[in-house]
This record gives C-alpha cells, sequence and structure tokens, in this order.
C-alpha cells in the first residue's frame, strides 16, 4: 500500500471517531451525543415519576392478583357445587331406585299373592263342583235306587198277584171296580 491510501483509511477513521460530527468534535465543537444534563428538581421529579410509574405497576400486578385470586377462588365454589349438585343428583337417582326397586317388590309380592288367590279359587271352584256333582250323583242314585225299589215292589207285587191266580181289585169304597167283575 501506498502512503495515499493510507491516508485516507486515517482520515476515514477520525471521521468515524468523532461521531460522524466532522472535526468539531476534535476542535472543541462538539455536539452532546446523550441527553442534556439535568437539574435537581428535574432529578427529583424524575425519581418521583418513576416512583409512581412502579407503584402503579405494583398495583396493576395486585390488581392482577387479586383477580385471579377471585377467578381461583370462583372456580373453585363453582367446582364445589357442581360436585355437591352432582352429589345430590345421585342420592335423588338412587332414592328413585330405591322406590322403584320397592314398588318392584311389592308388585312382585302382590302378583303372587293374586296367583295363590287364582289357584285357591280354582282348587275351591273344583271342589265346590266336585261337591255339587257328588250331591247330584247321590240325588241320581237316591232317584235310582227309589225307582229301582218302587220297580222291585211291582215286580214282587206281580209275583204275589201272579201266584194268587185271579185277582179282583175293590175300589176303595168297598165296592168292586167297574171294569173287574165277572
Amino acid at each position: 500500500m501506498d502512503i495515499t491510501s493510507n491516508g485516507i483509511l486515517w482520515f476515514l477513521a477520525l471521521v468515524f471517531l468523532t461521531g460522524g460530527n466532522g472535526f468539531g468534535g476534535l476542535f472543541g465543537n462538539r455536539i452532546p451525543m446523550g441527553p442534556p444534563p439535568v437539574t435537581q428538581p428535574e432529578m427529583t421529579a424524575g425519581f418521583n415519576s418513576q416512583m409512581i410509574i412502579d407503584n402503579l405497576h405494583e398495583l396493576g400486578i395486585a390488581t392482577a392478583n387479586n383477580n385471579y385470586e377471585t377467578s381461583r377462588l370462583i372456580t373453585e365454589q363453582n367446582m364445589f357445587m357442581q360436585n355437591q349438585n352432582n352429589t345430590n343428583l345421585v342420592n335423588i337417582i338412587q332414592g328413585f331406585n330405591s322406590v322403584i326397586q320397592q314398588l318392584q317388590n311389592q308388585t312382585a309380592q302382590l302378583s303372587q299373592q293374586i296367583s295363590q288367590i287364582g289357584y285357591q279359587m280354582d282348587q275351591c271352584c273344583c271342589k265346590i263342583q266336585t261337591r255339587m256333582l257328588e250331591d247330584r250323583l247321590a240325588d241320581k242314585t237316591a232317584d235310582a235306587v227309589a225307582l229301582q225299589n218302587k220297580l222291585d215292589n211291582r215286580d214282587q207285587t206281580q209275583s204275589i198277584l201272579n201266584a194268587l191266580g185271579r185277582f179282583v181289585a175293590w175300589t176303595p169304597s168297598g165296592t168292586q171296580a167297574a171294569g173287574t167283575a165277572g
């Protein structure tokens, strides 16, 4: 490299090192690069403002925490009430199931008793019908015996009359019957 190119590099380096302000930074014409200096009241006001901002930030965080805690408590309360409601529903369902089971048991018992009554009535009716038939049979047997006795008496009377020979009947008045004279 030659001297000319080294000179250009030094010149550019100085320009960049002075912050792009040209040679004013080197010769006392300095333009401040940061914020301007502040006074004591301005600094106090800045600290107070920062303290207010910090307090507002802390208040915002506390409010957010309170909102979160309130939301958590509401959610917890809702879950508790939902669990209690579910427990109540289960108890109601179990109560209904118990009542239904009792009704089914009573219905089964009543059905069994009705069946027993039906069987007993069938037996009773059969006994009554049998008794009635036995009574009718006894009546018919008595009638048959009476008829048989009459037949036996007639046959016996006929046999006696046949053994006597000729027989003429008399009327109850003591006179001979009209068609039997002779």
